[in-house]
């Protein structure tokens, strides 16, 4: 990790932008996926139930042990919202972020993988009656200050504002 640097503990903001210091031993190793949807609609966005804020992001989430970066996209966008990815996602941005899970109490080191991807289907408006509770297209130009101040910065570098 970044035993290094001589640094024992990380700064790790939650879901709502708190702020958790959590030692190194206890992060937890974490990679993610998240889909970029755009049809003749808008860009598919969800809001996350744990939220305290009526903000809306990509969907996407954990990738399971063993599981490939777009077989876990997929099962994560048909989990969120009920679409079906269709051909070949395209990797667009990665990153790490420092995270702390509210539901579970754990420090989290994620490494993040945002891919530019199509799908069919009709979101489920309501939400998947679990982490997500609610599923829908925007259309341009997108409502930045409705968005996660991360969706506002992936969805500045794919140039998905206008």
């Amino acid at each position: 990790m970044d035993a290094h640097l001589g640094v024992d503990h990380y700064l790790c903001r939650d879901i709502n932008g708190e702020g958790h210091i959590v030692h190194r031993a206890e992060l937890v190793e974490r990679t993610s996926v998240y889909a970029v949807i755009r049809n003749g609609s808008g860009l598919l966005l969800v809001r996350d139930s744990t939220r305290e804020e009526e903000l809306w992001d990509f969907p996407g989430g954990g990738v399971e042990l063993g599981e490939a970066l777009v077989d876990a996209l997929r099962r994560e966008v048909d989990e969120e919202t009920g679409l079906r990815i269709t051909g070949q996602p395209n990797k667009f941005c990665g990153f790490i972020e420092y995270f702390f899970d509210v539901v579970t109490g754990t420090g989290w080191r994620a490494v993040r993988h945002y891919f530019r991807a199509s799908a069919v289907g009709t979101p489920e408006a309501g939400g998947n009656g679990d982490d997500v509770v609610g599923a829908r297209y925007f259309a341009s130009p997108l409502p930045m200050r409705m968005l996660t101040p991360v969706a506002r910065r992936v969805a500045a570098m794919a140039d998905l504002g206008q």
